[in-house]
């Protein structure tokens, strides 16, 4: 059986799993505003939508994690993956302020529906007892 000291290290290694993460999106956004990324992410069919789907929805598992199912006050939802969320959509609106990048409906949607489903998939699950 866990202790609250366990689960206080389990918190802690999302947390910095979380950061490392924050910090690969950083770069990859950079990247962008820089006209820095592979020419073969811009060409690709599907590509782009599938890389913010999976970039996003990866943000978001890890910040349900780290947050050790936090909820948002009166609404009930998961903390992290709202923060993921909110901080993905706006990321993408400033987009349309960029002489270097351009706001896209579709990237929005990828963002959010991966915010959603790995929000989910990173839910707390009751630890099964087996009786040997």
């Amino acid at each position: 059986m866990g202790s609250k000291r366990d689960t206080r290290r389990s918190v802690r290694a999302w947390r910095l799993a979380l950061a490392g993460y924050v910090v690969l999106l950083g770069v990859i956004s950079g990247l962008a505003y820089a006209r820095g990324l592979p020419l073969a992410v811009l060409s690709t069919p599907y590509l782009d939508k599938v890389l913010h789907f999976v970039l996003l929805g990866g943000a978001s598992f890890l910040a349900r994690r780290a947050t050790d199912d936090a909820r948002v006050p009166r609404l009930g939802l998961p903390t992290g993956p709202v923060v993921v969320g909110l901080v993905a959509t706006i990321e993408e609106c400033a987009q349309a302020f960029s002489p270097t990048r351009t706001f896209s409906l579709g990237d929005l949607a990828a963002n959010l529906l991966g915010v959603m489903v790995f929000g989910w998939v990173g839910r707390p699950r009751p630890r099964s007892y087996r009786g040997d």
